[in-house]
């Protein structure tokens, strides 16, 4: 049995075994989404999707 978490919390490498997990890039989300709010309240007709990187950090749950 292999366990994943998201969002890589301080906890996750305190766990036992530490646990893997997704790490996201939360403050660019939240910068990204903010413009892309704007962007629209704005009236701009264009709606790009955006792809942020994320990254599999494997610890001893995997």
């Amino acid at each position: 049995v292999a366990l994943v978490g998201v969002d890589d919390s301080a906890v996750a490498r305190l766990m036992d075994p530490p646990l893997t997990s997704v790490r996201q890039p939360i403050e660019e989300m939240g910068r990204t989404m903010a413009r892309m709010l704007i962007q629209d309240g704005a009236g701009t007709p264009d709606r790009p999707s955006r792809v942020l990187p994320t990254e599999l950090v494997v610890r001893g749950s995997c």
